[in-house]
Formats: C-alpha cells, sequence, structure tokens
C-alpha cells in the first residue's frame, strides 16, 4: 500500500495531465469537427456548412427556372352560351309569351327593332346638412360578409354630410313604358324592358380654396359603412363590358333591398344623447322641434320652481301663524295672545281671526289641489313631447286624473287615427317614416316625389364644399341593335342618368382644435392661451402659460367624474351621495368623459410684439400685443392678445365655443336606440299593432324599458 500510494505521488501530474488531454480531445471531436449545432430547412437538418451548399444549389435551380421559357397556356373556351342557358333556365316564366331581350353570342348581336331612349327627367328640391356628432365608427372593415350591423365598432366623433334631392318617379316608369311598350310595334313591345332599374346615385362636390373660387367637380365614393363594396361602380360603356356582365348587373340590382340602400342608404348609428340622423329636411324639423321642447322644459321648470317656493312660503306662513294658543282680547284686532305658534289662536279676536283663519283655509286648498297635479304632471309629462300643463286643460274640459289618462292615451298613438293636441317629436317620426322606402314600397304606384340622398364622410375640417347630384337607371338595351336610328349612337350607353340638380349652399366644416390669446404678462411676454378641443361630442378648454419658443399646448389629464345621470343620480341630482347608496351604475349611464385630452396645437410661439394702429369709424388709437406663432418655422402666423382685439369670426368661435362647452355632459346612446322612430319602424316591418305599441309608450314613461 505504501508503495502505490508513493507512486500515485510521483506521477498525479502526469495523470492530470493524461486526463486533461482526453477531455480536449473529445470535445474537439464532438464539438468541433462533428458539431451539434443542427439547422433544420425542409424535412432534414443541416449542419452549418452543409446548409449554404444547400442553398446555393437551390438558387441555381430557381435561376435556372427563371431564364426558361413559360409553358404555353392552355386556350380558352367561352362558357358564355353555357351560362345564358343556365341563366334562361333558372327563370321559371313562359319565355315565348313575349319576345326575349336579344343577347350576344359569340359576338354576334341577335334580333332588332325600333326602341327610343327614354328621358329620365330632373332632380329638385336638393338640400344638403351637416351632422357632428359621436357615432359608432366601425373599426373593421366593412364587406357583404362584414356588415356595419354585425362588425366591431367603437363611439367616436364624425363629420358626416348628408345631401336629399326629389325625383319625379312616377313620371320616369310613364316614359319608360311610352318607350318599350306603346311606342313601339306589338311584337317588340316588353313590359319588362318598361320597368326602370336605378343603377347608380351620383354625388359630387366642389372645395373651397384659398383664393375663394371653386374647384373642380369631384365624385364622392360610398360611405365607409356601405357594405356592397364595389358593386355600385358600373362602367356605363358596353363596349368595355365582358360578355353578359351587363345582364348579371341588371338581376343583382333587381332586388328591392339593394335598390332601397342604393337610394336612402344607411347612415351610422349616433350615438350623442341630443342628437339623431335625418335626412336634411327632416333633420331641421327635429332640430326646430328639439329647440322648442328645451324651451318647453325650461319653462315647466321655472314654473315647478316658482310654484315650489309658494309652497314653502305657505307652509312657512302656516306655521308661523298657526298652532294652539290662548288670546285675550275679544272684539279688539290688536288683542294680544298667548300660546303655542303665535297669535292667531282658536279663541283669537273676532272677525279679524276669523278672516284669517278663512284665508288659511283656501290657502291649504289651493296647495292640495296644486300637489295634486304636481303629481299628474309627474306621470303624463315623460318623452312624446306631451304637453304637461294640466291645469289649463283640467279646467277646460272638467278632466279628472282618468280624464289625464285618456289625453295621454290620445297622443301616444301613431298615425293619424287620432287628434294630436299639438306638434311633437312624433310628428317628426311620421314626416320620416312617410318618406322611408320599405320592403312593402312599390315603387311603379308612388305618386309622391321619391326622396333619396347620399352621404360624405370623407369632408376635412376647415373646410367649404357645396355639392349637386344625379340619379342614373339601367339603359335596358345597351350594347344591342335595338334602337332607334335617332338614339343608335348612344347604343353603348350602360347608365341612361338624369340631369343633376342645382348646387347646393356652401356646407362649412368647422374645426375641432382652436386657441385664443386671452392675457399677457408684459414683464416677461407670457402669454395666457385658451386651447378649446372637441372630444367625444363636447368641447373641452384648457389655460396654458406659454412663453417665446415654447409649443402651444399639451396632454392633460382629466378630472374623474362621477355621473350624474341614471340609476345614481336621480333623486335631486344628488350625484356623490347616491353613488355612495348605489354605486352599480350601467355603463350607458355614464357621460363619456376621455382620461385624457390632448390640447397639443402643433404651433410654437415665437415672440409677442407691442402694436399701435386706428380702429373704429373715429379712428381711435389703441395699443394691444400681437401674438406671433409658426406651424412650420417658416411662415409666421399672429393673434391678438385680448378678446376685445380678435377678429369679429375668432370672437364669434370663441363665443360659441363658451356656450356649447357649458352644457351638460349626457350619457351615450346605446346601439339602436332611436326611440319612437325605431319604434315606428318596426311598426311598418314587423306588423307592430297598437296594444303593444302604447304599451310601450307608458312603460318608458313610467321609467321601465320595453321589451
Amino acid at each position: 500500500m505504501i508503495k502505490i500510494g508513493s507512486f500515485f505521488e510521483e506521477h498525479v501530474e502526469k495523470m492530470v495531465l493524461v486526463i486533461v488531454g482526453i477531455a480536449c480531445v473529445w470535445l474537439l471531436i464532438t464539438r468541433v469537427i462533428f458539431s451539434p449545432n443542427k439547422v433544420s430547412y425542409g424535412d432534414r437538418k443541416y449542419s452549418p456548412g452543409a446548409i449554404d451548399d444547400k442553398v446555393n444549389e437551390e438558387a441555381r435551380l430557381l435561376k435556372k427556372k427563371i431564364n426558361t421559357p413559360p409553358d404555353a397556356p392552355k386556350p380558352y373556351k367561352s362558357k358564355l352560351a353555357e351560362f345564358v342557358a343556365l341563366l334562361d333556365l333558372s327563370i321559371d316564366i313562359d319565355v315565348k309569351l313575349w319576345p326575349q331581350v336579344p343577347y350576344a353570342v359569340d359576338g354576334v348581336i341577335s334580333g332588332g327593332g325600333q326602341y327610343r331612349l327614354p328621358r329620365i327627367g330632373e332632380v329638385n328640391d336638393v338640400a344638403v346638412e351637416h351632422i357632428r356628432a359621436v357615432a359608432y365608427v366601425p373599426t373593421d372593415v366593412i364587406t357583404q360578409e362584414n356588415p356595419y350591423d354585425k362588425a366591431s365598432h367603437e363611439p367616436n366623433d364624425i363629420d358626416l354630410v348628408t345631401v336629399e334631392a326629389k325625383f319625379d318617379i312616377g313620371g320616369l316608369y310613364a316614359r319608360f313604358k311610352e318607350s318599350f311598350v306603346d311606342d313601339v310595334d306589338e311584337q317588340w313591345a316588353d313590359p319588362c324592358l318598361a320597368r326602370p332599374i336605378f343603377s347608380a346615385v351620383q354625388l359630387q362636390r366642389q372645395e373651397l380654396g384659398e383664393d375663394g373660387s371653386w374647384g373642380d367637380w369631384q365624385d364622392v365614393p360610398r360611405s365607409k359603412i356601405d357594405h356592397y363594396g364595389r358593386l355600385f361602380e358600373v362602367v356605363e360603356d358596353a363596349d368595355s363590358l365582358p360578355a353578359g356582365r351587363l345582364k348579371v348587373w341588371k338581376l343583382q340590382f333587381d332586388d328591392p333591398q339593394l335598390q332601397i340602400d342604393l337610394l336612402q342608404p344607411e347612415a351610422y348609428q349616433i350615438a350623442s344623447a341630443k342628437e339623431e340622423w335625418y335626412p336634411p329636411i327632416i333633420h331641421r324639423q327635429f332640430l326646430d322641434m328639439q329647440r322648442k321642447e328645451t324651451i318647453e322644459e325650461r319653462r315647466k321648470t321655472r314654473e315647478e320652481e316658482q310654484e315650489r317656493n309658494e309652497r314653502s312660503d305657505s307652509r312657512r306662513s302656516r306655521r308661523s301663524g298657526s298652532g294652539l294658543g290662548f288670546g285675550t282680547g275679544g272684539r279688539s284686532n290688536r288683542g294680544t295672545s298667548v300660546g303655542l305658534g303665535g297669535g292667531d289662536g282658536i279663541y283669537g279676536g273676532g272677525q279679524d281671526t276669523r278672516r284669517r283663519g278663512g284665508s288659511r283655509t283656501g290657502s291649504s286648498s289651493r296647495t292640495g289641489s296644486s300637489r295634486r297635479r304636481s303629481t299628474d304632471d309627474g306621470f303624463l309629462g315623460q318623452g312624446l313631447g306631451l304637453s304637461t300643463d294640466r291645469r289649463t286643460r283640467g279646467r277646460g274640459r272638467g278632466r279628472t286624473d282618468t280624464g289625464g289618462i285618456e289625453d295621454y292615451m290620445m297622443q301616444g298613438l301613431p298615425g293619424d287615427r287620432l287628434t294630436r293636441r299639438g306638434p311633437s317629436m312624433n310628428d317628426v317620426y311620421d314626416e320620416f317614416d312617410k318618406i322611408r322606402l320599405t320592403w312593402r314600397t312599390d315603387l311603379e304606384k308612388m305618386r309622391e316625389p321619391l326622396v333619396f340622398w347620399a352621404h360624405d364622410d370623407t369632408v376635412e375640417l376647415k373646410k367649404s364644399y357645396r355639392y349637386r347630384m344625379r340619379l342614373g337607371v339601367f339603359n335596358p338595351v345597351a350594347g344591342t341593335n335595338q334602337l332607334s336610328e335617332q338614339d343608335m349612337s348612344r347604343k353603348n350607353e350602360v347608365i341612361l342618368w338624369s340631369g343633376f340638380s342645382n348646387v347646393t349652399e356652401p356646407v362649412e366644416i368647422p374645426g375641432k382644435l382652436y386657441f385664443f390669446a386671452r392675457q399677457i404678462r408684459e414683464a416677461d411676454k407670457v402669454v395666457t392661451v385658451q386651447v378649446s378641443k372637441y372630444v367625444m361630442g363636447y368641447w373641452h378648454s384648457e389655460d396654458f402659460k406659454v412663453s417665446q419658443g415654447e409649443v402651444i399646448g399639451r396632454v392633460v389629464e382629466t378630472e374623474s367624474k362621477r355621473p350624474e345621470t341614471g340609476r345614481a343620480g336621480r333623486a335631486g341630482r344628488a350625484g356623490r351621495a347616491d353613488w355612495r347608496i348605489n354605486p352599480v351604475v350601467r355603463p350607458e349611464d355614464k357621460a363619456v368623459i376621455p382620461e385624457t385630452i390632448d390640447y397639443r396645437t402643433g404651433a410654437v410661439m415665437v415672440d409677442a410684439v407691442t402694436v399701435n394702429d386706428w380702429s373704429g369709424k373715429s379712428l381711435s388709437t389703441r395699443r394691444y400685443y400681437d401674438m406671433l406663432y409658426s406651424f412650420d418655422g417658416t411662415d409666421i402666423e399672429h393673434m391678438p392678445v385680448r378678446q376685445a382685439y380678435w377678429a369679429t369670426d375668432v370672437q364669434s368661435i370663441y363665443s360659441v365655443i363658451g356656450r356649447l362647452q357649458r352644457e351638460p355632459k349626457e350619457p351615450l346612446k346605446a346601439w339602436s336606440t332611436g326611440g319612437r322612430r325605431r319604434r315606428a319602424t318596426r311598426e311598418l316591418d314587423e306588423g307592430y299593432d297598437d296594444e303593444y305599441y302604447m304599451e310601450d309608450m307608458m312603460m318608458e314613461d313610467m321609467g321601465r324599458q320595453p321589451y
């Protein structure tokens, strides 16, 4: 053992060197020569060197394919005859009853005729309206598979211009019948050709230039929520169309719902509490009625406040002048009294006491009557724009509480079946329903002019536009030789256009961001600038202290506000107390207040300089500061400091923003919440009868949601 131990002591270093050498050789072989690092490519793994060879090999093959000439394609074989045969078989009619519409087969146009193209007519009574509100804007691309009502959306600000016009559709049908039935030989009379199919609504606009002149007319595209996409982009030259395309178009457009969406396209779902979309003329009636209802509500509020004050004064006077007392004095009006509550005791002084007691009794009676009237108003004065002044109606007709309910029922019914007592928002809904096309509408039997419209949701801020529009109808014999010699030159016109409407009045799109130089600290030329921005349906303003070289405006966090409407604020608008009592508030009950507002204007203050000039007819001298600022560092603009020196248009914008900013912020409307207009649509389209209509009215007015 001693020898073995000594052997290890003498040769331990050599042994360690041998072991280390073996380990190094193993690492060299396994980690360097045969590397475990592999690259997966396709269905194999390659080492770093092998992958380069593989890529090089595939590059050579690809280069060879690029230089190789392409294979000859298979010759195209027309399927037109087969397609037309299948199309004819799909139509379950007796094709021998009337002569068929000629169509092209293998480039040969069959048939002949003497049709004259009808005159389309004129577009009249054009009107335009601009709406700025919060709407549900889609966040997805709208397609036929993903329409607006099914796509995801979010509330956001929009500027929407709607242009409407009227068209004599009865005259159009008469002219088509005359051209294709009445004024041709019996063998060529074709009622199918005599039914016009609308193909296009063309909206054009001009933009006002900086020099005050109007630019060229440009086509306005369909709105972003139109799910038909490029279907409405009809090529107008028949020679440019593939064989059979025109026939397919006419079959596609000959659909009632598509015709409705073409003539009366859907508008954005408005989320703002006080706004709702209507065609321009009816929207003006809506705004007028809304103003009248607002004035009426304010008048009622003042009267109720005055009545509450009178009742409060009456109760206060009774407490101070009544009670259990013991008077002395007999006939004297100045007799003294000792007791609780004052001097008019039950044993008071003679005639004076009786007179006061009688007056008090009369006051109590009037108070009770007023209280009953107030209760009636509270139940019946909700919704529908109903008059809540039951006092005059009650005295004039001798109505009791039951009579008030009868008045409510009389005013709640739709249509003209019952007489209404005055104009209300229902009249606006009825006017819209009169012009609205539905699947039941028979265009051929319409006696009133057709009202159609188009939207422009591509307007830009702080620009002015004016519009014109026209209607297009498919040429039923386009691309054939069925026209008379007078109209043969127009045989390739796919669309027959009406004349353009008159040009609308200019529409000015206001900005959403303004700033105003309000004050200046002359010592260091620090200007107080108010920046106002339109966000989620309301104006917000913030003051910024700006020095030379500083940017005007920045991102500001808003203070969180508790809701004052809905479940948490109906008891006297006591928002904070009710919030603690009932903290559960639905999202639709909250006014949307953004957490942050971006007040950045992009303008940099350059300097503030003194200006001396003259103003007024008397040319009186004045001295003020002018704030110089620039957006791009090259062009310098200016704005006087203090409101008194602003231009008239700037003062007007400042005043309007200040007035709008004081409006109370209300919760957004939920999707498809359109009040009675929505219910009227439901009544027309789904047979919504009067019993359920009145029941829904009463449920809403009692603060409940209709089913």
